[in-house]
């Protein structure tokens, strides 16, 4: 038997050309085989892959946010006045933004992403000539800046569009956003989103009437928001393994059924707001609590009292995601604080009268004293920071007091009702009463 040659197949010489000048435009340091094995394991002659930036630091349904939509801010904020803000209002300590903001002659250099330094700054310049200003740009009007009032006008409201936010859902939604309770076999559910809506009533009726243009954020018990917390376990899923490392089923629903009634429901409110209903103040109404002693055996407490929330004291944490970073930068250069802290101040005082309440005071650590009112605090909420123009957070009548529950129980009546050896309105028209009191005092002094 005879061996059989191999045949040499001869190429023809176009072919032979272009495979010749193909080995010549392999990368440097490349063969043929070594192109092939590119992306196997442990081959030493494989290009290593650029590592992938981690995902942003956000806060729960946040998103990413556009830095250049700051550039409308350069140069309209002096330096002095850009760290005081930071240091009296926003930040509850300087090491709280170390690191993610760095103050420089004439700029400040904040970080866009705040666990991947690659991706870079964005440099903020400061207002250097007084003589060459801008305006600030902003969907609202500051009180300052409104038209004069006629003398003996009766409507001192008059040319303001002030939007109110009652606090919560309510309704069946009460129970599951952990803002019901009942005492008592005959009484009246509990429901902050129900009671938050009727003093939101009273109150757009009583403005109305004193010129305001006045906006719900809801006018029901119904959520705004068109997700429900079977839409969000994903996002809540994704969100806990990011920021905590673990996610049993367990904690994603409560994760996914917060992200539902905080997340979702105040940032679908804020977009109408933002986008369409752009009024120049914001009302967000509360009725506060006292902790359970235990949750599951609900008891009256003691504690009763009033304060008045505007934007500020952020944390290291809060400083840390990019989203609430970017928001906070927003609220100090549209200089939100000026209009709510004298507004909050002048309020305090016949709220206080009206309401017969003592103050409620924080630690310093997740609430900050701003001046020496002690019923005005700031502190960084989803409402107060999303809304992007000036906003008083209410939060007067501990619900679980027995005195309060039992104004609750008496409802809307005429007149006044005896509570304590104390002849009362009706704690519905009390609380609206007392912020209208506050608002005409306020505007009439600086129109």
């Amino acid at each position: 038997m005879h061996a059989v040659r191999p045949r040499l197949v001869a190429l023809p010489s176009t072919a032979l050309f272009l495979w010749i000048i193909g080995l010549c435009l392999l990368p440097s340091g490349l063969n043929s085989s070594s192109v092939e094995n590119t992306n196997s394991e442990g081959d030493p002659n494989s290009v290593p892959s650029e590592k992938p930036a981690p995902n942003p630091v956000l806060a729960r349904l946040g998103r990413v946010p556009d830095w250049s939509k700051l550039d409308v801010y350069q140069r309209t904020i002096p330096e002095a006045e850009f760290v005081h803000l930071l240091n009296h209002v926003y930040a509850r300590s300087p090491e709280d933004y170390e690191g993610y903001i760095e103050l420089f002659p004439g700029r400040a250099r904040i970080l866009k992403q705040s666990n991947h330094p690659e991706s870079g700054f964005y440099d903020l310049y400061f207002l250097t000539d007084r003589r060459k200003t801008k305006e600030i740009p902003r969907y609202w009007t500051p009180a300052w800046q409104l038209d004069r009032l006629k003398e003996n006008e009766n409507q001192p409201l008059k040319g303001i569009h002030i939007a109110i936010d009652p606090g919560h859902i309510g309704g069946e939604w009460a129970n599951f956003e952990q803002r019901f309770y009942k005492i008592g076999e005959d009484t009246i559910p509990v429901r902050e989103g129900n009671l938050t809506l009727q003093v939101a009533k009273i109150l757009k009726h009583d403005l109305t009437a004193l010129g305001a243009t006045i906006s719900l954020t809801r006018d029901s018990t119904e959520p705004v928001t068109k997700q429900r917390p079977k839409d969000l376990k994903r996002e809540a899923r994704a969100w806990l393994l990011e920021n905590k490392g673990l996610a049993p089923d367990s904690l994603v629903e409560r994760t996914a059924n917060r992200m539902f009634y905080v997340s979702s429901e105040i940032r679908t409110r804020a977009e109408i707001l933002n986008e369409e209903i752009q009024p120049d103040l914001v009302l967000c109404l509360h009725f506060d609590a006292a902790p359970w002693i235990n949750p599951y055996k609900p008891a009256f407490r003691d504690k009763n009292h009033l304060h008045i929330l505007i934007n500020g004291c952020y944390s290291r944490g809060e400083f840390k995601e990019d989203d609430t970073r970017f928001e906070m930068l927003e609220r100090l250069l549209q200089r939100t604080y000026y209009y709510e802290v004298a507004l909050a101040t002048e309020l305090a005082e016949p709220m206080a009268r009206e309401t017969r309440l003592p103050p409620f005071s924080y630690d310093g650590q997740s609430g900050k004293s701003v001046n020496d009112n002690p019923y005005v605090w700031a502190r960084n909420l989803l409402a107060n920071r999303k809304f992007m123009c000036p906003v008083l957070f209410f939060e007067p009548y501990c619900m679980n007091n027995k005195e309060v529950h039992s104004r609750i129980q008496a409802g809307e009546y005429r007149g006044l009702k005896e509570f304590g050896g104390v002849y009362k309105k009706n704690i519905f028209q009390e609380y609206a009463d007392s912020i209208s009191t506050g608002l005409v005092k306020y505007f009439r002094k600086v129109r």
